[in-house]
């Protein structure tokens, strides 16, 4: 068994490769308050974090989600806002 955790893993190229994928749907404001928390140190500033996710980061994944659509890809759609309780969402894509 081989488990892979990458952000776009799931773009249309290397979906043959896998048995089964989980997204983790996680809402952009939650994915910048996270990233101010663990990525201050590597940037030195709040600033500098936010900077980086609203110039690059949000609209990377923003322009995955739009063109590889990763929710409907899924085998498993989980809502992680909370990872303290994750929402199972949809298990399989029938």
């Amino acid at each position: 068994m081989l488990v892979v955790d990458r952000v776009f893993v799931l773009r249309p190229e290397l979906r043959p490769f896998r048995q089964l994928s989980v997204y983790l749907r996680v809402p952009e404001e939650v994915t910048l308050a996270r990233a101010l928390v663990r990525d201050l140190a590597r940037y030195g500033s709040a600033a500098e974090v936010e900077h980086r996710y609203r110039a690059r980061y949000l609209p990377g994944q923003a322009l995955y989600r739009a063109e590889a659509d990763p929710v409907r890809a899924a085998d498993v759609l989980v809502d992680n806002r909370d990872p303290a309780r994750p929402r199972m969402l949809r298990w399989g894509r029938g």
